[in-house]
């Protein structure tokens, strides 16, 4: 079994990427299984139903979220419809959506669980090692894939110290810059962020003009999302058919030419 993970899709740039090379990555990697973090795809915060299914078309078998689950309203009456869309188990409102589901690929069952840390963090309604304490006996799956959306790498590796004997991947998304801490222990694999796929030269996503005027000049602005080329950044990961654990983690950045 083989999962390709893609990060925080950003703003129209980054989801033109992914919607445009999805393919291409799947045809050079062989995925069996797709999930994508997009919760900043809908210009550079939150999602629509819209942009949900123009992923899912473009080849995401899963879709996770984060802090901006909810930035754009209109999704909480979309959630019905988009039945593959992961929002963080632990962040309010606690009755949209689903943080979490269970998928069937090439005979096993595949659970795809949504985190939110606490680390300089709002919204989150407790913290994720007790929450996913109180999930484990739930999933009856093979394998078991957590996106914990969190800005601290010490949350994150924390998160995957201790769970890293029950969980088959631990990958950290929400800082949008890829770190290159990846590794497999005990059959779990881990990356403390995935990084983004969004404008390559830019400010985390965001425009740098507006973001030096805001942080330089003290002006007030609205971040937008940067406009241009975009990095496309993510993991792939192997995972043994017998044992269902993981084997190998590859980090991935197709950075534009």
């Amino acid at each position: 079994m083989r999962i390709l993970f893609l990060g925080d899709v950003t703003g129209k740039s980054g989801r033109a990427a992914v919607i445009d090379r999805l393919g291409s990555l799947k045809a050079e990697y062989s995925p069996d299984f797709t999930i994508v973090n997009g919760e900043n795809s809908a210009h550079g915060k939150g999602i629509t139903g819209k942009i949900y299914r123009s992923l899912k078309a473009a080849g995401a078998d899963v879709i996770t979220l984060g802090n901006h689950a909810f930035s754009k309203k209109e999704i909480l009456n979309d959630m019905d419809g988009c039945p593959d869309l992961v929002r963080p188990l632990n962040m309010e409102p606690l009755d949209a959506g689903s943080g979490w589901l269970i998928r069937e690929c090439c005979g096993k069952k595949i659970a795809v669980v949504n985190l939110l840390g606490t680390v300089f963090m709002d919204g989150y309604t407790e913290e994720p090692v007790p929450c996913m304490e109180r999930l484990l006996p739930k999933l009856h799956a093979d394998i078991i894939f957590v996106d914990l959306h969190a800005e601290a790498t010490s949350e994150k590796e924390l998160f995957f110290q201790y769970f890293h004997k029950k969980l088959t991947a631990v990958i950290g998304t929400h800082t949008h810059v890829q770190t290159a801490d990846e590794r497999v222990k005990e059959g779990c694999a881990f990356l403390s962020d995935a990084g983004m796929c969004g404008v390559y030269d830019s400010i985390l996503g965001r425009d740098i003009d507006e973001v030096l005027r805001h942080s330089v000049r003290k002006e007030p602005t609205h971040f937008l999302p940067a406009e241009g080329p975009a990095v496309l950044c993510g993991a792939l990961i192997d995972i043994d058919d017998q044992t269902n654990r993981a084997v190998h983690i590859e980090r991935i950045q197709k950075r534009p030419e």
